[in-house]
Parts: C-alpha cells; structure tokens; sequence
C-alpha cells in the first residue's frame, strides 16, 4: 500500500520546468511551447485518469546540459523514443526491453516498454541540437490495482511484465496503440474517450497474452501442445510449397484456436515466436531459389506469395542486410534479377 498517492503530473512537470517549459490546460490536454536559451520544443499531456496519461513531447536543447529527473514511485511506460532518448535512458536508470525499430520520421528511433523502479533524483546528460522526442502511455501502479479490483485475476502482475519481453503480438499491440495515438486526435469531440479507448484496448491486449503465455508455458511439454506446435510449423510449409503467404491469423483460424494460444503455444514449444519463424522459413526459402540461377528475382518473389517484386526486395533486405541480387553477388552466384 502507498502512503500517498502520487499526482502523476510529477512524472514530467519538474523535468520540463527546467527547460523552462510549462503546460497549460485546454480542454482534456494540457500543450506548452519553448524557445530560449535552453532549449526549443513543444509538448502535449493528456491525463486519461489519476493513475495514467498519454504525452509526447520534442524537446532540443541549446547547449549541453544535464537533466535532473526525479521518480516519486515506479511507473510502467510504452513509447516510441527518438535515438537520443534511447540513448540517454540507461543513465536515467531505465533499462527499456523489447527494443523494436521505428517505422516513420524519427531516424534511428525505436518502440519500447520498461519499468522505472528508481524512485528518487537520476541525472541524465543531454546533448545540443539533438532531438529529444517520445510519444508515451505511463500508468502508475494504481492502474493495474483498480483492474485487478474489477476484474480479479485478469490483470494480475500485468504491471511486472512491462520489463519482461512481449510475444509478437503483444508488442504489435503497442506499436498500434502508439501509432494511433496524436494530439489533433486528442482534441477533437471525444478525443478524452477515443484516448482512454486505445489504452485500454492495448491493455486487454497485453493482458490476453501475459495470460495465453502463462498457459502456454505450464502446457509445454504435453503432447497437445507440442501437437499444435507442430501443425503450426507444417502449415507455414505447405503455405512456402504452394507459393502462398500465410499470416498468424490465418493459421490460427486454420487450426481452430485462437491467435493468443497458437503464439503463445508454438514460443513455449519453440523458443521462437510463431512470426519470427514464419519470417526465417520464408527468408531461408528464398536463399534456397536464389541459389538455383535459372530464376529470376521477379520469379522466386512469385513463388514466395510476394505480389511485388518490391515487396520481397524489401523483406529480404531487411531480414539479411542485403537485396535479393546483392545476396547473390556476395554468394558468388549470378542470374536474371528482371
């Protein structure tokens, strides 16, 4: 039990005082703006209740300076993070898992969930002229406590797994709710429910699986798990053989389960998630018809279900560092890349 409640405003109204940047109300979100000796940048809040807020900010400083953050108790957070905010986390004591790039305008960038567990006064250094941006969700530990008072059993240690690693969907859970999340939309008739909407949907999200995983990983072994494991990875096959792409959802539906157990199943059974599987067959595939130099590129993306040829240059790279054509450079091999 806490002895006070926190007022989350002090999750990041002392830090953004010291650019000499403070939030004023307007409706449900709170905006400020600054441009002086210390700093330049702009920041929204949007409180959705006493113990969660959704917030981004972009904040540049001027000249090197050192960022004095103080934590009145743990918090969990999802956040899309420019490159020098994940940089300078770890001084800030805040060690951020399931680290996945960021796709769209923020170079460098990534997708995380961590815990702040150091409660008190961190230093962190920041840098002149770098971009100091993320678009978070925070929620207080009070979150989790009023759910698991309505719904018991549910959300139980859901808080805990902000720091552990989410399975593929989870983690795309995340990557949606921050996707969706801007401070137009936030602003606009109903934007305080819309916001409150998209979190709460991510923590069902989260919570269907913490609890899919937990099943799985006390099924493991048994004969109907390894089963389904194994119909999983024929099914991805059969999909390569037939030249056809097959998706988690899909082959969830094909096996009569749900999406949730079927990841969860096969990452317990495997020890690799069901997409992160899918890719790696289908990559290894390609190496496979890339190494027959009768085919050409536009060809094995054919037989690889790729309706564009830019779509599997661009699977392949990102999978192996290199284009279809490049990897066969570097094999020694040669063929029609039209």
């Amino acid at each position: 039990m806490r002895s006070r409640a926190t007022d989350i405003t002090e999750l990041y109204a002392p830090q953004f005082k010291q650019f000499g940047l403070e939030l004023n109300g307007r409706g449900a979100v709170f905006t400020g703006e600054v441009a002086n000796d210390r700093a330049s940048g702009r920041a929204w809040v949007a409180p959705l209740s006493p113990t969660c807020l959704v917030m981004e900010h972009l904040i540049t400083p001027t000249h090197d300076m050192s960022l004095l953050e103080y934590t009145p108790e743990p918090y969990a957070c999802v956040s899309a993070i420019s490159a020098p905010t994940l940089a300078c986390m770890p001084d800030a004591g805040i060690t951020p898992a399931n680290l996945k790039p960021l796709r769209g305008p923020w170079p460098g960038g990534a997708v995380c969930s961590f815990i702040q567990e150091n409660c008190g006064e961190e230093q962190s250094p920041l840098f002149s002229g770098q971009p100091y941006r993320s678009r978070s969700v925070l929620f207080l530990p009070g979150f989790f406590e009023e759910l698991e008072g309505r719904y018991p059993a549910e959300f139980t240690g859901l808080f805990e797994v902000f720091a552990e690693p989410w399975c593929d969907e989870a983690a795309e859970a995340i990557c949606c709710a921050l996707r969706r999340i801007s401070e137009k939309r936030a602003r606009a008739a109903g934007g305080h429910m819309y916001m409150r909407g998209i979190v709460e949907t991510m923590v069902a999200e989260l919570a269907c699986s913490h609890s899919a995983h937990g099943q799985a990983l006390r099924a493991a072994g048994t004969r109907a798990s390894a089963r389904l494991a194994e119909q999983a990875a024929s099914a991805v096959e059969r999909a390569l053989d037939s030249g056809r792409r097959v998706g988690v959802n899909e082959l969830a539906g094909d096996l009569y389960t749900s999406r949730s157990k079927l990841c969860a199943v096969f990452k317990a059974e495997t020890g690799e998630s069901l997409g992160a599987y899918i890719r790696r067959r289908r990559t290894e595939r390609a190496k496979d018809l890339l190494g027959n130099s009768s085919l050409s590129v536009a060809q094995i993306a054919e037989l690889l279900g790729f309706t564009q040829q830019a779509a599997f240059t661009h699977a392949f790279k990102q999978a192996t560092g290199f284009s279809p054509s490049a990897w066969r450079a570097e094999q020694g091999l040669t063929g029609d890349e039209g």
